[in-house]
This record gives C-alpha cells, sequence and structure tokens, in this order.
C-alpha cells in the first residue's frame, strides 16, 4: 500500500528543520529523507485538497480512467475544470500524468501516486 503524507508544519518550523538539516550536512553526518507534502495550515491544505478534487482522485485511484476526457465523463464535469484540477494534484504529488497512444492520437493518462493520504500535524 503506497501512502502519501501531507503535514502542517509552519514555515518558521519547516526553516528550522531546513537550517538542521543543512548543519548536518556540513559535519558531515547523514540527514533522512522526508517525503511528503507540507502545508501552513489546514486552511491551505483544504483549499488545496477540496472534496471535488478529492473525488477526481479517488475515481483515479479506483476507477483507473483512460485519459483526463475519460474522467470528467466519470466526474460528469467538463473537460477544462477537471484538466485544471488534475494538473493541480499533480503538482501537490498525488497523482502523475503520462502520456499514450490511441486511435485518437496522444493523451494523458492521470495515474495515482497513492492508495491512501495521511495528515500529519507538526
Amino acid at each position: 500500500m503506497r501512502t502519501k503524507r501531507i503535514r502542517i508544519k509552519s514555515r518558521a518550523d519547516f526553516n528550522a528543520g531546513l537550517l538542521e538539516a543543512g548543519r548536518k550536512i556540513d559535519r558531515g553526518e547523514t540527514v533522512q529523507e522526508q517525503k511528503g507534502e507540507y502545508f501552513e495550515s489546514l486552511d491551505a491544505v483544504r483549499n488545496v485538497l477540496t472534496a471535488r478534487r478529492l473525488e477526481l482522485w479517488h475515481l483515479i485511484r479506483d476507477r483507473k480512467p483512460a485519459s483526463i476526457s475519460s474522467l470528467a465523463t466519470l466526474a460528469k464535469r467538463d473537460f477544462k475544470s477537471v484538466y485544471q484540477d488534475v494538473r493541480l494534484l499533480v503538482a501537490v504529488g498525488i497523482v502523475d500524468l503520462h502520456e499514450s497512444r490511441g486511435k485518437g492520437g496522444k493523451r494523458l493518462v492521470p495515474r495515482s501516486l497513492a492508495d491512501t493520504l495521511t495528515l500529519e500535524v507538526a
């Protein structure tokens, strides 16, 4: 099972962590990579991961649409807004797009990068 970690951490805490990692590197110590997406507040998470975008992610994860157009049909939404929302999910790291060739030419196929999402408050 692939889990995507979404963390809420203040900018000051995030910067302090970066500074500490830099100091460890300077001392020759190993720094453990922290994977996940960071937001400054719960409101910021809510602004990006809206109910409609999470619905798209669920459809991508569970129904595995063959294209963004197919996803728009499944979601009963217009292509343009689905495309914009999918691009945002790509930017957050929850979804990726790969090119596929079909009868009608190239198409972008959305794929979920996680089976579950977890929210952590630091």
